[in-house]
């Protein structure tokens, strides 16, 4: 057979386990050509040509019955098998030998190619007779990758593991498995729960089949090729023009050719090597003092200069100084500090950062690339402490801009630790204070007054926003945004993503959404801000979400710039929990569970943003929309045992899923909570919120909530404010039409369990008032809509007798198999008092069985 496919894919690795598969059985012979010069003959069968007797040597035809003979007496009894690897530049009476080998069935042959065009003419000739066939290998898609990793794991996996791990490997399927093998045994591929996750970021070290992968390619190549690998491997990236200067050109040709080396379309013309794991491990094995000569070999004995290096240059040149153990200079470092922070790689940051002393100008700034390093690794504390080692006297001598973005880190440290929050205010007035000093004094900086000012503000719209007090900033965010100016494009862009929160939070959906669109055509037409668009995501999802558009929440999520490897693993939960809870929002409590578990997984090992609570509460509320209490009520336990502080819109996210998993578990004081969170958001003008609690609140609600709920739906709009206001009067007037109207409503919004809801109300006021044509039209759209949804939230009462809420709640917890011990365990009550609703539970229900129970409540 032939082994064909790209370059990386594991053709010579596949063939090594064909023949070690073979085990001593059979007698293996490995040649291999040489690309490029004049190919010299029998180059193949050199080391056979030493052994052969003098006789066989006078002619073409003594050497070919010679080689053969010596094959056939090497083997003995045993099956010969030939690998030929590279044969592409095979010689001409090499192949002769292996034609006649083949031809009279001395041999069989596995030969490694690129592409069949690859090969020797005579071997085409073999393909058409389909005595040679060929195995096509090719590299996973990312989709495939994944695949292949559940078959390996056997679970569930999240975003960011797959994404890194096929980033490393290129979709090499042999190098995949030697990856797994290596992060399993280095204990940073872990198992939490039921799903698969990666504690930290992936470092290869070489060993466990990773190494040996890479050292047999490495020995195949020439010594000025394994130079060139080297300074690759230590430099990450080299102008084509600075390493053709070093190397000859016929050298980078070739390794470019055979798939070693890669060279960008860009104006400098990048060249690095193609695989990362290949300059991985080659860097692993490297000494310090190889590593530094190769540096002065390209970079010579100085520092480059900041104003010439990009973002990949200096990160390069950093990492390449610390592999020396060398320390950077306190410029290079705090701006490699900087872009580290920006690239998502907070250790690197932290590394980079740790080579200023506090003597250094740059101290400041150190300190606050390492608070922000700290915050991308949740390490809140040690965020704050990183800022609170800064002095009065330091912080005295910044400019005005500077001091602003200093306090700006403070800030963000401040609301992420328990109780400090509350002083951000009185931080943020004493900034402003020092400003209108700057301003008559003229302070350092005073040019840049107006900078300064801009940004103070916009930390003070972020601050307003995080304590969810919008209508006192909304006025002032609309004049912000709707400054057009040049100099203000970053402060307009972001005061206007903060303004489509506070649009969406008090009943303005249909505003914030049409801020939405604007504001995205924006940031794609404006300059390039760092953090600008995961800014925007962030904001617009959850305008998009509150709006009932669940849909246009996983369109966004998906788009924007592809997220690096680094960035989902420190992120990654973010985006799964997001993805879990527009699932969950929409009714799908059942597909929002892997993302929530993945979610809760990586949020577990590190609880960035403090969203830990969240994903629990939402994971009680997709396994309460499936009815599985158990799983339900252990992730609400977990939830309460997690909060953290959090900003407004979080904190009512994550009490809202914790009531609603609740209140589908039939808990009657979930409703109580639902309806005084409500009444606190309308004593703050958040109608949505508020409105979107209530229509929690009112499953079987009573006229009270339902007059409220449409006072609510008033100040509110959009397609979900109307739905609300239709439920409401619906409930209230107990009109079938109304509610078969809201039902149209959710089925537009693909709102499956919202319009179950509405249909069986429908069907149970139809029958009420003997509207005949409604309950056939509910009734089968009711039949219709089990089917889609695990579990209905309102059950068509019919005939059957009103159940209390805590008889509900126990007659659906008894009908899913869960014992009386065990529900008076979760919801707090004696086995006694179970039982006795029990019995009055099977009394007005006349039946007798728990079994029977599931349909009826």
């Amino acid at each position: 057979m032939i082994i064909t496919g790209a370059h990386g894919v594991g053709k010579t690795s596949l063939g090594r386990l064909v023949v070690s598969s073979l085990g001593t059985a059979s007698h293996v012979i490995h040649l291999r050509s040489k690309n490029g010069g004049e190919p010299t003959p029998y180059n193949c069968f050199g080391f056979m040509l030493a052994r052969l007797e003098q006789r066989f040597l006078a002619s073409p035809t003594g050497i070919l019955q010679g080689i053969s003979a010596m094959i056939r007496d090497d083997a003995g009894d045993k099956d010969v098998v030939i690998v030929v690897d590279n044969p592409m530049g095979i010689d001409e009476m090499s192949t002769g030998v292996l034609m006649n080998v083949l031809a009279t069935g001395a041999a069989r042959i596995i030969a490694i190619a690129p592409n069949v065009s690859d090969l020797p003419a005579d071997f085409h000739w073999l393909l058409q007779d389909g005595r040679l066939s060929e195995v096509r290998l090719e590299t996973l898609t990312r989709q495939q990758t994944s695949e292949v990793l559940s078959a390996m794991l056997g679970h569930r996996l999240t975003t960011a593991l797959v994404s890194t791990f096929h980033t490393i490997t290129g979709g090499n399927p042999m190098l995949l498995e030697s990856l797994v093998s290596e992060q399993r045994l280095s204990g940073n591929l872990v198992l939490e729960g039921s799903v698969w996750t990666l504690l930290d970021e992936v470092v290869l070290e070489g060993g466990h089949g990773l190494e040996e992968i890479v050292r047999a390619r490495w020995l195949r190549e020439d010594i000025e090729t394994r130079n060139v690998m080297e300074l690759l491997a230590c430099a990450r990236r080299v102008p084509l023009q600075s390493l053709a200067a070093l190397f000859s050109a016929k050298t980078l040709a070739d390794m470019e050719d055979s798939g070693l080396l890669m060279v960008d379309d860009s104006e400098r013309r990048w060249a690095s090597l193609r695989l990362q794991y290949v300059a991985d491990v080659i860097r692993s094995w490297l000494t310090v003092p190889r590593r530094r000569k190769l540096r002065s070999m390209l970079l010579g004995d100085t520092a480059p200069e900041l104003w010439e290096m990009t973002a990949e240059d200096l990160l390069g040149y950093a990492a390449w100084t610390h592999e020396c153990m060398e320390q950077l200079g306190p410029g290079h470092a705090l701006a490699a500090a900087g872009e580290a922070v920006l690239h998502f790689d907070p250790h690197f940051a932290l590394t980079c950062a740790s080579d200023i002393r506090r003597t250094d100008l740059q101290w400041v700034g150190a300190q606050q690339r390492k608070a922000e390093a700290h915050m991308l690794l949740a390490e809140h504390c040690a965020a704050l402490d990183a800022i609170d080692d800064v002095t009065p006297g330091q912080i005295d001598e910044l400019d005005a801009v500077a001091l602003v973005e200093f306090v700006s880190v403070r800030c963000s440290a401040l609301r992420s630790v328990g109780g400090r929050a509350g002083s951000v205010s009185q931080v943020l007035d004493e900034t402003r204070d020092r400003l209108e000093e700057f301003r008559r004094l003229g302070g350092p900086g005073a040019e840049r007054l107006d900078e300064a000012f801009q940004q103070l503000q916009l930390e003070e719209f972020i601050n307003k926003a995080y304590l969810g007090e919008y209508t006192d900033i909304i006025e002032a965010l609309e004049e912000a945004a709707a400054d057009r100016s040049p100099r203000s494009v970053g402060h307009s862009i972001n005061c206007a993503i903060i303004l489509i929160e506070a649009y969406a939070v008090t009943g303005r959906e249909l505003d914030a959404l049409r801020l939405v669109d604007q504001t995205s055509l924006r940031i794609s037409k404006g300059p390039d801000i760092p953090g600008l668009w995961d800014h925007f995501r962030l904001r617009a999802f959850g305008a998009m979400l509150l709006s009932g558009q669940w849909r246009s929440c996983l369109r966004l999520l998906a788009s924007g710039p592809a997220a690096t490897p680094l960035k989902l693993q420190h992120r990654g939960a973010v985006l799964e929990l997001a993805i879990g809870v527009a699932n969950l929002f929409s009714g799908r409590g059942e597909k929002a569970i892997d993302s929530l578990l993945s979610a809760v997984a990586q949020l577990e090992h590190r609880p960035v943003m403090n969203l830990l609570p969240v994903a629990y509460a939402a994971t009680a509320f997709a396994y309460g929309q499936q009815g599985n209490s158990p799983d339900a009520y252990k992730y609400l336990a977990l939830a309460e045992q997690s909060e953290g502080p959090s900003s407004y819109i979080v904190s009512w996210a994550g009490q809202f899923c914790a009531d609603m998993a609740r209140r589908w578990l039939g808990e009657p004081d979930a409703r109580e909570r639902l309806v005084e969170a409500a009444r606190e958001d309308i004593a703050h003008y958040r109608y949505t919120t508020a409105g979107v609690s209530l229509v929690g609140a009112t499953v079987n609600g009573r006229d009270e909530d339902f007059i409220l709920m449409e006072e609510i739906a008033e100040h509110r709009q959009g397609p979900l404010a109307r739905l609300s206001g239709l439920i409401a009067k619906g409930c209230h007037g107990r009109n079938p039409r109304t509610m078969m109207d809201a039902a149209d409503v959710a089925a537009g919004l693909e709102l499956d369990a919202m319009e179950a809801r509405c249909v069986a109300l429908a069907l149970d006021f139809a029958r009420q008032t003997s509207d005949y044509n409604t309950t056939r039209q509910a009734q089968s759209r009711l039949d219709r809509l089990s089917q889609l949804v695990a579990e209905l939230p309102v059950i068509p009462r019919g005939n059957t007798p009103l159940l209390t809420e805590r008889e509900r709640q126990i007659a659906r917890l008894a009908g899913h198999g869960v014992s009386n011990r065990e529900i008076a365990k979760d919801i707090g009550v004696s086995v006694r008092t179970v039982e006795g609703h029990l019995y009055q539970v099977f009394a007005k229900l006349s039946v007798s069985s728990r079994r029977d129970l599931l349909g009826l409540v």
